[in-house]
This record gives structure tokens, sequence and C-alpha cells, in this order.
């Protein structure tokens, strides 16, 4: 036997049995940090059993290779074994950073939306808790070389304590009883030398946790609550004294009903009891004014959002998790805080889009909410004037949940009067090309009454488009394809898909043409010119992502606007949610029925729900109000049953739809995405994926369909073309298996620069 195969068979010893003897054993399970689905075993020496538990980040061999990755010990068990497993090599972390909650949690974010459990387990523990915590340490030694001058006293008693070894360089001056100049000598003679290691990090960090604290008492906490919002609070209340009481409530309410007010009452019950509870909202951006009125009302709230600087982030975390805070208020990911005494999840405005994450796993945070109630045993509360239909459809059909309406304004507040003006040809004396003259009207009133407004226009920029007067050619993204939009403060075209900016084009770019380039489709940076020429006095604020680059400058325009710095507040869909201001007395709302348009099965929903939204926006306080909404086509059943708040209505319609064309509430869909830089081969995969699909579906179950692939909406996205497959099954009916069946038999991993697996899509663009 030649040297290099005797090596070899000693390497692969662990593949042996002893003796052909069965072994009891520990071994791990563990989710190793690679695009797999499977969980690994693997042995858990003995100068580790005591530092292998479930949720601590562990280093093994992977691979015939043997190469070393990290992954996430979810598992430990001792059993009698057959085989020989490969041995853990160490331990990363040694702090159990993922509790058995969220372990089980996380394996079923990774199951149902089809990601790998390492990398799931890379959502729930961010990336800075994932290194070990060390710090430098500084030690001394003697060199060892003989002394040429007399020593004084004090220097002569820190060689006597440092003697041979390495002593630590603060216990030795303390010992010594001298200052840092005795040993700063010792070390320019060359008698001493400083020595410096990284050690685990092993002091407590209860200090500067970044945990905001509050004033217990508050004039809110003896507001009289309305007979809606009391029998609310009962309702949650039973539930969360309730021991293992899981329970899922929509709370819902016109705008201004008191939602918030609901929140904090039950939380203030789990607390008392002891317990934690967690906040979501849609954007930290948009909730400025939800996370100042709860810091007002709890003495220990923390914020969690990507926006975090890292080391405010990891401390936030890490007195979650050590029980230094009751109330986390924060985004999507703020649903796996290290929570653990949980006692309530609250998801504030549970319809919006932003609770669905754009990047694997694909989770919406509103259904991993319910899941970890249900893990945990403890109540949800969904809030929401305008509830998702899939929500609204299981309060219908669901034992577990429960509907608590809340169908009044608070006192002092009433609904404002909604009027819906229709747009058609430009009227005789109309001075705005976006404000129609009732609108204009109404403004001048607003102010000269020395009230607010607030203007929503949901396109940004200043011209949505340009195109030739000759030809008719758009200026579109090289990169996407999407329509450029014109930006006049940066005198550049932006692509609002990709991000990508460009020159603005002095003529057409079709060489033969040459014709002039025509501003067309309006923005708010239009509307904002606009309104500066028709009322030259007034004090203006706009909100949008181009002049909110931070949390920070939103919340002190809000804070100008509600000091009663700016009159009119105009933006985007940002001015439409969580906003309250005593003094707004007029809203509008420009191109209401603009999002209608879009070839996605949601348009109708998002759209009514912004509606509702925007007129939820005047009226807080006493005294008439009014919300005017103008769009060309005013007899829409959104914009209809929108202008006389009916969600009612409106949801038994669009239901009816939905039903008929097999949409969601009435279906699981999941959507399969092929890009590539090449459209012949993303298609040609797409085809291959949808006929593959198609044979495992009819194995499974006869009611899952699996449509042709075909080009997105969005044909083109960052230089890469884009063709999808869509399936879909009835509700009951769960298309996880069909996952299962197509992993194994290597149909999800198509050729293509980028494949993605989104469950339950909440857009089909």
């Amino acid at each position: 036997m030649t040297a290099k195969s005797d090596k070899k068979q000693r390497d692969q010893l662990w593949l042996l049995g002893t003796e052909g003897r069965a072994r009891r054993e520990l071994v791990a399970e563990v989710a190793v940090r690679v695009r797999t689905s499977r969980l690994y075993h693997y042995a858990v020496p003995d100068s580790l059993a005591d530092a292998v538990r479930p949720g601590v980040l562990v280093r093994v061999p992977y691979g015939r290779a043997g190469q070393m990755r990290e992954g996430w010990c979810v598992r430990v068990t001792r059993g009698t074994w057959d085989q020989t497993y490969k041995p853990i090599e160490g331990v990363i972390v040694g702090d159990a950073l993922l509790d058995e909650t969220l372990l089980e949690l996380g394996l079923w974010v990774s199951e149902y939306y089809a990601c790998p459990p390492g990398l799931t387990f890379d959502t729930i523990v961010p990336a800075m808790l994932r290194k070990p915590r060390v710090r430098k340490v500084r030690y001394i030694r003697a060199t060892g070389r003989t002394v040429d001058k007399p020593l004084s006293k004090q220097q002569q008693a820190l060689l006597d304590v440092v003697g041979e070894g390495e002593v630590h360089r603060d216990e030795a001056l303390q010992a010594a009883g001298v200052g840092p100049s005795s040993l700063l000598t010792l070390r320019k003679r060359g008698l001493l030398e400083f020595i410096t290691r990284e050690e685990p990090d092993v002091r407590a960090s209860s200090d500067n946790l970044g945990v905001a604290t509050a004033v217990p008492e508050n004039e809110e906490d003896r507001f009289t609550l309305t007979t809606g919002q009391q029998a609310a609070v009962e309702a949650i209340d039973r539930a969360t004294v309730t021991p293992g009481e899981f329970k899922v409530f929509l709370l819902f309410g016109v705008p201004g009903s008191g939602k918030t007010e609901v929140y904090v009452r039950v939380i203030c019950r789990v607390i008392a009891a002891g317990r934690q509870a967690i906040v979501l909202v849609p954007e930290i951006a948009l909730a400025t004014q939800v996370v100042e009125r709860l810091s007002r009302r709890f003495e220990r709230v923390a914020v969690l959002h990507s926006r975090l600087k890292v080391s405010v982030r990891e401390r936030t975390l890490r007195a979650i998790a050590a029980g230094a805070v009751d109330v986390v208020i924060g985004t999507r990911t703020a649903v796996f805080a290290p929570c653990r005494r949980l006692g309530l999840i609250v998801a504030d405005e549970e319809q919006e889009s932003s609770f669905k994450s754009l990047a694997a796993p694909f989770f919406h945070a509103r259904d991993v909410a319910i899941k970890r109630g249900q893990i945990e045993k403890i109540p949800v509360v969904l809030g929401s004037a305008t509830p998702a239909l899939e929500t609204w459809t299981n309060v219908k059909r669901l034992p577990h949940f429960e509907l608590l309406r809340l169908p009044e304004r608070v006192p002092g507040a009433q609904l404002p009067t909604v009027k819906v003006v229709e747009l058609g040809r430009r009227e005789l004396g109309q001075t705005s090309d976006l404000l129609s003259p009732v609108l204009t009207h109404r403004l001048r009133e607003t102010l000269a009454a020395g009230q607010q407004a607030i203007l929503l226009h949901n396109r940004r920029g200043y011209a949505v488009y340009l195109r030739c007067e000759h030809c008719g050619l758009t200026v579109t993204c090289e990169r996407c394809g999407a329509h450029l939009v014109y930006h006049r403060a940066d005198n550049r075209m932006k692509c609002h898909r990709c991000g990508a900016w460009s020159a603005v084009p002095a003529r057409c770019l079709d060489d033969s043409c040459g014709g002039s380039l025509r501003r067309a489709g309006l923005g708010v940076q239009r509307l904002e010119q606009e309104l500066g020429h028709l009322f030259p006095k007034a004090r203006l604020q706009r909100l949008d992502s181009d002049t909110m680059r931070r949390r920070e400058d939103y919340a002190a325009a809000l804070e100008r606007f509600a000091a009663h710095e700016a009159d009119i507040l105009l933006g985007t869909q940002m001015v439409a949610k969580g906003l309250d201001f005593p003094r707004v007395m007029l809203v509008g709302m420009l191109e209401a029925d603009a999002g209608l348009w879009l070839p996605d099965f949601r348009a109708a929903e998002s759209a009514f729900q912004l509606i509702v939204q925007v007129v939820g926006r005047a009226g807080r306080r006493e005294g008439d109000s009014l919300a005017l909404i103008q769009a060309e086509n005013v007899t829409l059943p959104a914009i209809r049953t929108a202008v006389e708040m009916d969600y009612e209505a409106f949801a038994e319609i669009e239901l009816g739809i939905r039903k008929r064309f097999f949409d969601p509430p009435f279906s699981r869909l999941i959507r399969f995405i092929c890009a590539d830089a090449k459209a012949s081969k993303a298609r040609a995969e797409a085809t291959g994926l949808a006929d593959r699909l198609r044979v495992l579906a009819g194995r499974i179950h006869a009611g899952i369909r699996v449509d042709d692939a075909e080009a997105c909406v969005i044909p083109r996205l960052r230089e890469m073309a884009r063709y999808h497959v869509i399936a879909r099954a009835p509700r009951e009916v769960d298309l996880r298996p069909l996952l299962h069946a197509a992993e194994r038999e290597k149909a999800l991993f198509p050729r293509v620069k980028r494949f993605t697996v989104n469950v339950d899509p909440i857009e089909m663009l």
C-alpha cells in the first residue's frame, strides 16, 4: 500500500463502524448554510458535549471533500446509531441565538417558502450576531534581558508581579500598585513587552442597549374608550390571560376609530403579566407617529428596522433576548425578535404589501406572525380599515379567527365628507393641469381659514416619461425597458425599477427621426411647481422617496407640519398612511384610478385601500372636513365603494371576480421566475419547468394547475429577460408536496442566471 492510499484510508475512518456494532452517542442535526433543504447529522465529540446545543452556530465538514462550513444546530439527540457520522469541528458562537420557538418557526418558514433552512436562519439571526464576540486583550511579559541600571521600587514591584509568565496588563498594574508610567519605562528599556490576543467577550452588555424609556403615567391612559374599543380590549384580554390560547383577532375599524389605543391597552395588560409584545408596522418611516405614541406609553421600548446602525441593532437584539425590553416595534423582520416571554403580536395595517419580503425567503410577516402565535400559543391582533381579502375570507371561515369591529371614530372626530370629481376635458378657466377647479377652490378656502391640506399624487418625478412628438417613441431604460421618469430637480432621467440614472436626451433617440421630446404623465414634482404658482404664499412640504432619504428626514418633515410650519403636505402614498394632524380639513387625491389599469389581480384592491387611507387623513378632530377624489372613471366599483367608505360592499364585488378567475383567496399560488441575459434561454428553461411541474402535479393532486410559461408583465429587469410559471391549487390543497417532489426530481434548478420561487406572491408584475 502506498503512503498516499494509506493516508486516504486514515482520513476516511469515520465511515467505518466500530467492530460492526451499533453505538450510542450524541448526534446533532445541523442546517448547513448551503442551498439545500436537507438537515445533516453530525457526531458531537465529548469535548463539545456541553457546548453543542440547539440554536448555536457550529463549524462542520460538508460534502465528500469535507470542506468546512458553518451551520445551525437544530436539535441534539442521544441514540443508538449503526453508522459513524462526521464529527462537529467546533462551535463558532456559544450563545444559543435561536430558542426552541424560533427554531420551529424557522423550519416552517424554510419549508413553506421553499428556502434552504440554513439560509432561512440567517434571516432570523442578523450577520452581526453570527460573529463570535471577541475583544482585544493586552498581556505583558518579561523579555529576560539583564537589568543594566538600578530600578525604582515601583518598577521592581511590577517586574516581580510579572515574573516569568504572562499577566493581564490591568491586573499586573493593580497587583503591583503602580501606574502606566512604570510599565512604559520598563518597555522602553526592553525589560517588558506587550502581547495582544483576541479573546471571547464575556462581559455583560447591559449598558447602552439602545432601549428607549418613557414616563409610566400619561394623559392618554385616561382616555374614555368607545363601546367598540372597550369590547375589543376585553375580547383580546381574555385571550391574553388564558394560558395556551391561540387566537387571531381582526381589528376592523374605520380610519380614526382608535385601533392604536386598543393595542396600547392590551399591551399594558400583557406587560403587567410579565410578558413581552411585538408590534409590526409596514415601514418604519411611515409609522413614525405610531412609534412615538407607543414610546410615550411604555418604559422599555425597542425599535427594530434595517436602517439601524449595526452596533445599535446588535445591542437592541441582545437586550430583547435578555428580557430588558417589553415592547418591540419594527418592520417585517421584527417578527423574528428573540422575545423569550412573548405574550402578544400585533400587525398594524396588516394589508400592506411591504410586509412581504422581496428577497429569499419571500415570507409575509403577517402570516409568519400568525404561525408564531400558533407555536407560542398566544393571541395575534391584525389591525386594518381595509383588510386584505385573504384575511377577510379567513375571518369568515376559520374558527380561530375573530372579527372585532370599531364602527365609529373616537369622540371629537368624524369622517370627512367625500366627493368625487370626474376628470374629462380641460374646463373653462382651469389654471392647472393636475388640479380641478373644485379642488383649487377648496384649497384656497382652506388656506384662507388658516387650516391645512394633504394632497396625494402617486407618481414620482416631474414627468412620468418623455415621448417623441413626431414618431411617438418613448425614452426607456437600457437595462430593463421601463419608462425613464424625468426628475426636474436633478435634470436627469431615472428608472424606478432598477434605479439607473441617465442624462436627458436632447432629441428623439431614433437617429432617423430627430423629433422633439415632450413631457407626459405629470408627477408630484410638477404638482409642487403648480401649487407654487397658484398659491405663492402657501408653505409647501413634499414627502416622497426622493426627498425623504432617511427616517430622520421623514420625522422632521412631520414635526414641521404638525407645528403648522407648512400649509400643504403633498406627496406620494407616504402621505396616506399613519398620519394624524388635527388641522387637516382638506385632503385631495389625484388620478385615483391610475393604478386600476395595472395587469395585476390585486390592482382594484390596492386602489381601494389607498383611497380609503387618504380619506382617513381628514377629520381627525372636530369640525367639518372634506376629501376630494379626482378620477377619470368614477363608476368603477373600487372608486365608488371607496368614496362611500364601504369596505364590505367592495369585498363582496371583488371576491366574486376573484372566484370567477380562480385567484386568491380562492387559490394558492406559487410563482417561479426564470431570468437570464438571453431571452431565449429564459423562455426555454421556463417552458421546460412548466412541463416538468405539470407532470408532478398530476401525480400529487388533480386540483393543482400549472399555467404555461409566459413573459412577465415586466419582461426585462436589470438587464435580464424574465419568464414565469404559475402553479395554483384550491385553497384547501397544500402545494408543499409539489415543491418537495420538484426538488427531488431536480426540477428546481433551471440553468438560468437567476431563479426564484415565490410562494403566495403579493404582485404578479
